[in-house]
């Protein structure tokens, strides 16, 4: 069977700056057979551009942001304070993935707007679950099979 999504599935932004782990996180997904759209920018001001620049297709928008904090020109922090600051984006639910083992990181990404906080190397089940848990964001996740 192939696979076969509804009209519209959340599209996911992963900001990422390091190959490996962008390889990670999709190959995750795969095994998960979770078939969301996912785009990868790796740095904190691409990452801000794509989710403020409009192309006027209300399906053009993320309904997630992946965020790592060590990246380069604008860190995650940086960037998810950006995002919560801003009325058009606030919505967004924003996972933070992280190899920092900083509490004041953990602390502060929840404060700052963050809707689950994971340490890298991120486990695939940790990271499935804390997707699941945004049904109350009414995303849909796209699940296929085989």
């Amino acid at each position: 069977m192939g696979r076969e999504f509804p009209a519209r599935v959340a599209r996911i932004l992963l900001v990422e700056d390091d190959p490996q782990d962008v390889e990670i996180t999709r190959r995750a997904f795969d095994r998960a057979k979770i078939g969301n759209s996912i785009t990868v920018v790796t740095d904190g001001e691409s990452a801000l551009e794509r989710l403020t620049t409009t192309r006027g297709d209300v399906d053009d928008r993320f309904d997630m942001v992946l965020l790592d904090l060590g990246l380069p020109k604008m860190d995650g922090r940086t960037l998810l304070r950006e995002i919560y600051s801003d009325k058009r984006l606030r919505h967004i639910p924003v996972v933070v993935l992280t190899g920092s083992n900083d509490e004041n990181d953990l602390i502060n990404a929840y404060k700052g707007g963050a809707v689950a906080f994971l340490r890298k190397p991120v486990n695939v089940d940790r990271l499935l679950n804390a997707i699941g848990d945004l049904h109350g964001y009414r995303l849909y996740i796209a699940r296929y099979e085989d």
